[in-house]
């Protein structure tokens, strides 16, 4: 039985039994610190004083650490007071060590040595102690740098027993070195280097932000002094050699002065750029306008070699790349405008050699501003807007824009319409288009559309590309039907407006969509007039009025032949059944066809000819050896004089041929047709022969058509009336679709917002803009304000 006073005696025993095993603990703790230091001091020494240590020494020194720091009371503390001791007295060792060399150089010198082997140990012998870093618990909101780490207390003692007392006179022998490099001497870059290491390592305390030391003393300084020297050299160096020669001095300090800041700079400070914007300053902006002067006269004479170094020195520069771009464009603008002016004439009536010449010019320009000025985006833009000009001058090819009352609302370049005429000669079965291969002409595309994104009149081009268009697929003149498709794509690629690259498309489905139509009305009316040889020598062309833009109001009164009369209510009543509610116009002065011409030797031609060329040649069937007057023929063929005029001249003098088909009694050698009156007699030429390669040929095909079918020259004017009458309705709905949004806007505002939505068409001009407000003032779609004639007002 145990009572109370025994149990009391054994909690006593039991409390003495702990105490003893907590002595014998510390014991064991102490000796065990003792046992493991010892052989880990002299490995810690080694590597304090740079002495060599065995792969197995390193890998033992962290055992060693980590038993003392995980088995001894209080052992990382005891580490760390050790190793204080121990950094303490190597760098005072240092520290003497240095103090024996007084002169500057022998100083700095002594100071880089031994700064280069404390840096590289204060990297290397932290490893081991790292868990003692890890154990210290960092304070709230202190950074890493600000923690009492084994490095950090490396440094701190080097910067309080050594650098801090010599660093003015170390950042004075490294400028002095600096200097020396830049007079051409050979120095260390070592020795300045360790020197910008030390402000940069040996400052980074909390709670001083990181380099401002570095900042205040050894940049502030170095920028100071780069500045100073340039200052002092620069002006007189200019005298001496010349501008040229000074920019090839200035270009090779820059350089130097590039490849100085990244070895000696912190390139991670915020404010290391004044160093080079200081060099810029006393090297280039202080002598800007003499440099630049040169720069007109560099561009002129393409020396690519000095236009590259002035870029290099200028692009430094604030504000000197401004004067470079207004040099880039008054050479393009000159130089481009000289060149057509000088080649006018052979440019105005050859589309080819005119888009060549601009192609020539924009590649040219295009050089310079690539090997002169590295393809800056800023002169790129100069180079743009100076082209723009070129393309879009008026003063040299130009065209006026008449309405239809005619009067002149504007004078614009012609470029827009020569540019189409090539486009026509390269799709179209030409000589240039034959002898091209199909890459070639694709090549040839692409840079019509390269020049048409400098042209402003963009619906120019649209217009007189879709004239073409019809032309070459009524006439069956295409080149190629995929490159038509093709070229169609790439216009809707490089933003032309949807609506007018939509009729192309549809013109194109047309073409298609009528191949199928034909090939049922062939059947049909070989099934009606059992006559096969008949239906193969139709072809119609259904043409949707819409797409291709061509309306009743531009048929011409025309009596059809007697040979032709009956396909016309069979095609009708055909089209009908099969599509109802649509009404047909016969366009006879598209239509072509093929007629058999027979002489008095046997010859048999076969003449490609107009609707209007064969109405006239059948005047003359039953009256082969009569002469009939122009009166005659107008009655018979009911054709207006303009039309008529036009159709006889291409049959009496036909430029490609020797021979005609007809004869007429006008004297005049160069018949026009002024020279042609009621009385003028036509008879057929019965001798009509072909000459090919110098011999006379009685077979052959003859195409009679040439452009008088769908003549643009002809049309040219009436197409400028219809393009104006366009712009007006686009101005007139852009202004009140702004005004719908607006409500209310000055004649500024909605200037600029008119321009921006019409500028993929054409850019209108003042005049334009102020007759649509006036017109829609008058037609109650807007008023001006009474207190402000400058703010209009919507009227809903």
């Amino acid at each position: 039985m145990i009572t109370s006073s025994s149990c009391s005696s054994f909690r006593w025993l039991c409390s003495k039994q702990d105490s003893f095993f907590t002595y014998r603990s510390k014991i064991s703790s102490t000796m065990l610190f003792d046992d493991e230091w010892v052989k880990a001091e002299p490995i810690v020494n080694a590597l304090l004083h740079q002495k060599a240590v065995t792969p197995a020494e390193w890998q033992d020194l962290f055992f060693y650490v980590y038993k003392i720091t995980s088995w001894v009371d209080e052992g990382p503390k005891k580490i760390r007071d050790i190793l204080t001791r121990d950094i303490n007295a190597y760098v005072l060792e240092a520290s003497e060590r240095i103090k024996t060399l007084q002169s500057g150089e022998s100083l700095l010198n002594a100071y880089i040595s031994e700064w280069n082997r404390f840096y590289r140990q204060s990297s290397i012998l932290p490893l081991p102690f790292k868990k003692l870093d890890d154990s210290s618990k960092p304070r709230a909101n202190v950074p890493e740098q600000g923690q009492d780490t084994i490095r950090a207390v490396m440094l701190e003692k080097w910067n309080d027993i050594i650098f801090s007392k010599i660093c003015d006179q170390l950042l004075a022998e490294a400028l002095r070195l600096i200097k020396e490099e830049r007079d051409g001497n050979i120095i260390n870059s070592e020795n300045v280097i360790g020197i910008r290491e030390s402000f940069v390592t040996l400052n980074e305390k909390f709670p001083e932000p990181s380099l401002t030391i570095y900042q205040k003393s050894f940049e502030k300084q170095f920028v100071e002094q780069t500045s100073i020297y340039y200052k002092k050299i620069c002006g007189k160096l200019l005298n001496e050699l010349g501008v040229l020669e000074y920019m090839v001095y200035a270009d090779k300090k820059l350089d130097e002065e590039q490849q100085r800041a990244q070895k000696y700079l912190e390139m991670g400070s915020p404010t290391a750029s004044q160093h080079m914007e200081s060099v810029v300053i006393a090297l280039v902006e202080n002598f800007e306008d003499i440099i630049l002067a040169e720069c007109a006269k560099l561009i002129a004479q393409r020396d690519v070699d000095r236009l590259q170094r002035l870029y290099r020195l200028i692009r430094r520069t604030r504000s000197g790349i401004e004067t470079v771009l207004k040099c880039i464009d008054q050479h393009i603008r000159t130089e481009g405008l000289n060149d057509m002016r000088n080649n006018a004439e052979s440019l105005a009536t050859d589309p080819e050699k005119y888009v060549q010449q601009l192609l020539i010019m924009f590649d040219k320009f295009s050089a310079l501003v690539r090997e002169g000025f590295c393809d800056d985006a800023r002169l790129l833009t100069a180079r743009d807007k100076a082209f723009r000009a070129v393309v879009n001058d008026s003063s040299i090819f130009k065209t006026e824009m008449m309405n239809k009352k005619g009067r002149m609302l504007s004078v614009e370049s012609k470029c827009a319409e020569l540019l189409a005429n090539y486009c026509d000669l390269l799709l179209r079965k030409t000589q240039l288009s034959k002898k091209l291969t199909s890459e070639e002409i694709d090549e040839k595309l692409g840079q019509v559309l390269l020049v048409l994104k400098y042209v402003e009149n963009k619906d120019v081009f649209m217009r007189f590309h879709r004239a073409h268009l019809s032309r070459r697929l009524i006439l069956e003149m295409s080149a190629d039907q995929e490159k038509e498709e093709m070229m169609v794509t790439k216009l809707r690629e490089c933003g032309m407006p949807s609506d007018a690259v939509n009729k192309l498309s549809r013109m194109l489905q047309d073409i298609e969509l009528n191949k199928d139509m034909n090939t049922l009305f062939k059947k049909a009316l070989t099934g009606t007039n059992n006559n096969k040889s008949i239906a193969d020598s139709i072809n119609l062309k259904v043409l949707n009025g819409g797409a291709w833009g061509r309306g009743g109001s531009e048929r011409i009164r025309f009596s059809l032949p007697r040979e032709l009369e009956d396909f016309v209510p069979e095609m009708e009543a055909f089209y009908k059944k099969h599509h109802n509610g649509r009404k047909l116009n016969w366009m006879h002065h598209w239509s072509s066809g093929t007629m058999v011409f027979g002489t008095a030797s046997g010859g048999r031609f076969d003449l490609e000819i107009t609707t209007f060329q064969m109405a006239v040649l059948f005047c003359f069937n039953e009256r082969a050896h009569e002469k009939i007057s122009l009166e005659t023929l107008r009655l018979a063929t009911e054709l207006p004089d303009a039309e008529l005029n036009r159709t006889l001249l291409s049959l009496v003098a036909y430029p490609k041929m020797r021979s005609q088909i007809l004869l007429c009694d006008v004297a005049s050698q160069n018949i026009t047709a002024r020279d042609f009156t009621d009385s003028t007699k036509f008879s057929i030429n019965h001798n009509f022969h072909l000459v090919k390669n110098g011999k006379s040929q009685q077979r052959g095909k003859v195409n009679l058509i040439g452009r008088l079918q769908l003549s643009l020259e002809a049309n040219a004017e009436k197409e400028h009336e219809s393009i104006v009458a366009l712009r007006e309705y686009r101005v007139q709905e852009g202004i009140v679709k702004i005004l719908k949004t607006r409500k209310t806007i000055t004649l500024a505002q909605m200037t600029m917002e008119l321009v921006e939505i019409l500028k993929p068409l054409f850019i209108p001009n003042r005049r334009i803009i102020k007759e649509q407000i006036d017109w829609l003032i008058e037609n109650r779609f807007m008023e001006r304000r009474p207190d402000d004639i400058n703010t209009f007002v919507y009227l809903a």
